[in-house]
Protein backbone atom coordinates (compact mmCIF):
# COMPACT_ATOMS: atom_id res chain seq x y z
CA UNK A 1 0.00 0.00 0.00
CA UNK A 2 2.97 2.03 0.31
CA UNK A 3 4.32 1.83 -2.93
CA UNK A 4 0.90 2.26 -4.21
CA UNK A 5 0.90 5.49 -2.35
CA UNK A 6 4.21 6.70 -3.37
CA UNK A 7 3.72 5.80 -7.01
CA UNK A 8 0.74 7.55 -7.00
CA UNK A 9 2.23 10.85 -5.62
CA UNK A 10 5.22 10.71 -8.03
CA UNK A 11 3.35 10.64 -11.11
CA UNK A 12 0.38 12.69 -9.42
CA UNK A 13 3.48 15.46 -9.34
CA UNK A 14 5.16 14.76 -12.44
CA UNK A 15 1.50 15.25 -14.24
CA UNK A 16 1.00 18.52 -12.54
CA UNK A 17 4.36 19.67 -14.12
CA UNK A 18 3.99 18.29 -17.84
CA UNK A 19 0.62 19.81 -17.65
CA UNK A 20 1.53 22.91 -16.15
CA UNK A 21 -0.90 22.37 -13.01
CA UNK A 22 -4.00 22.84 -15.24
CA UNK A 23 -7.35 21.59 -13.48
CA UNK A 24 -9.06 20.21 -16.32
CA UNK A 25 -6.19 18.21 -17.45
CA UNK A 26 -7.04 15.68 -14.75
CA UNK A 27 -10.15 14.17 -16.30
CA UNK A 28 -7.67 12.46 -18.64
CA UNK A 29 -4.60 12.66 -16.25
CA UNK A 30 -6.51 11.28 -13.24
CA UNK A 31 -7.05 7.53 -14.61
CA UNK A 32 -4.12 7.92 -16.17
CA UNK A 33 -1.87 8.17 -12.86
CA UNK A 34 -4.28 6.14 -11.32
CA UNK A 35 -3.59 3.28 -13.65
CA UNK A 36 -0.05 4.08 -13.91
CA UNK A 37 0.48 3.56 -9.79
CA UNK A 38 -1.32 0.58 -10.00
CA UNK A 39 0.32 -1.16 -13.10
CA UNK A 40 3.71 0.17 -11.44
CA UNK A 41 3.01 -1.95 -8.16
CA UNK A 42 1.78 -5.34 -10.27
CA UNK A 43 4.75 -5.01 -12.36
CA UNK A 44 7.36 -4.21 -10.58
CA UNK A 45 10.20 -6.62 -9.42
CA UNK A 46 10.67 -7.08 -6.11
CA UNK A 47 14.10 -6.15 -5.88
CA UNK A 48 14.33 -3.21 -3.61
CA UNK A 49 15.88 0.14 -5.03
CA UNK A 50 18.12 2.21 -2.69
CA UNK A 51 18.19 5.85 -3.79
CA UNK A 52 21.30 8.40 -2.26
CA UNK A 53 20.58 11.71 -1.81
CA UNK A 54 23.83 13.06 -2.19
CA UNK A 55 23.26 10.60 -5.68
CA UNK A 56 20.38 12.86 -6.32
CA UNK A 57 21.85 16.15 -5.09
CA UNK A 58 24.56 15.80 -7.98
CA UNK A 59 21.97 14.00 -10.63
CA UNK A 60 19.61 16.81 -10.75
CA UNK A 61 22.32 19.63 -11.73
CA UNK A 62 23.82 17.54 -14.08
CA UNK A 63 21.06 16.35 -15.66
CA UNK A 64 19.75 20.21 -16.02
CA UNK A 65 22.65 21.62 -17.59
CA UNK A 66 23.05 18.35 -19.80
CA UNK A 67 19.09 19.48 -20.93
CA UNK A 68 19.91 23.28 -20.90
CA UNK A 69 23.04 22.39 -23.00
CA UNK A 70 21.58 20.15 -25.27
CA UNK A 71 18.73 22.32 -25.97
CA UNK A 72 20.62 25.29 -27.12
CA UNK A 73 22.64 22.87 -29.35
CA UNK A 74 19.55 21.45 -30.55
CA UNK A 75 18.05 24.58 -31.58
CA UNK A 76 21.21 25.81 -33.22
CA UNK A 77 21.49 23.65 -35.39
CA UNK A 78 17.62 23.49 -36.15
CA UNK A 79 17.77 27.46 -37.24
CA UNK A 80 21.38 26.80 -38.74
CA UNK A 81 21.02 27.63 -42.65
CA UNK A 82 23.44 24.47 -43.21
CA UNK A 83 21.53 22.65 -40.85
CA UNK A 84 24.60 20.88 -39.62
CA UNK A 85 23.76 17.25 -38.01
CA UNK A 86 25.47 14.47 -38.63
CA UNK A 87 22.88 11.59 -37.47
CA UNK A 88 23.52 8.12 -36.34
CA UNK A 89 22.97 5.68 -34.32
CA UNK A 90 25.59 4.82 -31.63
CA UNK A 91 26.12 1.96 -29.50
CA UNK A 92 27.09 2.26 -25.94
CA UNK A 93 27.85 -0.82 -23.65
CA UNK A 94 26.32 -0.23 -20.15
CA UNK A 95 28.26 -0.70 -16.92
CA UNK A 96 25.28 -0.23 -14.64
CA UNK A 97 23.78 -4.06 -14.00
CA UNK A 98 20.35 -4.72 -15.02
CA UNK A 99 17.47 -3.51 -12.88
CA UNK A 100 15.95 0.06 -12.31
CA UNK A 101 19.10 1.89 -12.60
CA UNK A 102 19.31 0.93 -16.35
CA UNK A 103 15.70 1.69 -16.90
CA UNK A 104 16.40 4.93 -16.09
CA UNK A 105 19.04 5.65 -17.28
CA UNK A 106 17.62 4.35 -20.96
CA UNK A 107 14.85 6.83 -20.06
CA UNK A 108 17.11 10.03 -19.38
CA UNK A 109 18.73 9.45 -22.50
CA UNK A 110 15.76 10.23 -24.18
CA UNK A 111 15.04 13.10 -22.58
CA UNK A 112 17.54 14.88 -23.51
CA UNK A 113 18.01 16.78 -26.23
CA UNK A 114 19.96 15.16 -29.77
CA UNK A 115 19.61 11.67 -28.36
CA UNK A 116 17.19 9.24 -28.25
CA UNK A 117 17.13 5.53 -26.59
CA UNK A 118 16.67 3.57 -29.80
CA UNK A 119 16.91 0.02 -29.16
CA UNK A 120 18.60 -2.84 -26.42
CA UNK A 121 20.86 -5.52 -27.19
CA UNK A 122 22.17 -7.56 -24.50
CA UNK A 123 24.52 -4.97 -22.54
CA UNK A 124 24.40 -3.02 -25.46
CA UNK A 125 22.24 0.36 -25.67
CA UNK A 126 21.29 1.42 -29.20
CA UNK A 127 21.33 5.13 -29.36
CA UNK A 128 20.23 7.83 -32.19
CA UNK A 129 22.32 10.88 -31.73
CA UNK A 130 21.71 14.13 -33.47
CA UNK A 131 25.44 14.46 -34.11
CA UNK A 132 28.21 11.67 -33.97
CA UNK A 133 30.85 13.86 -34.00
CA UNK A 134 30.11 15.20 -30.27
CA UNK A 135 31.30 13.47 -27.50
CA UNK A 136 28.52 10.84 -27.34
CA UNK A 137 30.43 8.20 -25.67
CA UNK A 138 31.65 10.34 -22.94
CA UNK A 139 28.17 12.32 -22.62
CA UNK A 140 26.64 8.80 -22.08
CA UNK A 141 29.46 7.37 -19.50
CA UNK A 142 29.54 10.51 -17.43
CA UNK A 143 25.06 10.25 -17.15
CA UNK A 144 25.36 6.72 -16.41
CA UNK A 145 28.02 7.49 -13.25
CA UNK A 146 25.52 10.14 -12.17
CA UNK A 147 22.07 7.84 -12.40
CA UNK A 148 24.76 4.93 -10.56
CA UNK A 149 25.31 7.62 -8.01
CA UNK A 150 21.57 8.36 -7.44
CA UNK A 151 20.61 4.60 -7.54
CA UNK A 152 23.41 4.08 -4.70
CA UNK A 153 24.93 1.92 -7.66
CA UNK A 154 28.77 2.30 -8.25
CA UNK A 155 29.99 1.68 -11.47
CA UNK A 156 33.52 2.00 -12.31
CA UNK A 157 34.70 4.09 -15.51
CA UNK A 158 36.07 1.17 -17.72
CA UNK A 159 37.60 2.01 -21.50
CA UNK A 160 36.22 -1.62 -22.19
CA UNK A 161 33.08 -0.38 -21.72
CA UNK A 162 33.41 1.78 -24.69
CA UNK A 163 32.17 0.64 -28.27
CA UNK A 164 33.60 1.84 -31.38
CA UNK A 165 31.11 3.98 -33.49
Amino acid sequence: MIRFGTNLLVYAGLWTIITEGRADSWIVGGPVVFAAAISAVLFARRQRCRWSAIGLLRFVPHFVRSSFHGGIDVAWRSLHPQLPIHPQLVEYRFQLPDGAARTFFMGVVSLLPGTVSADIRDDLLLVHVIDDRQPIQDQLEKLEQSVGALFATPIETNPKGMCPS
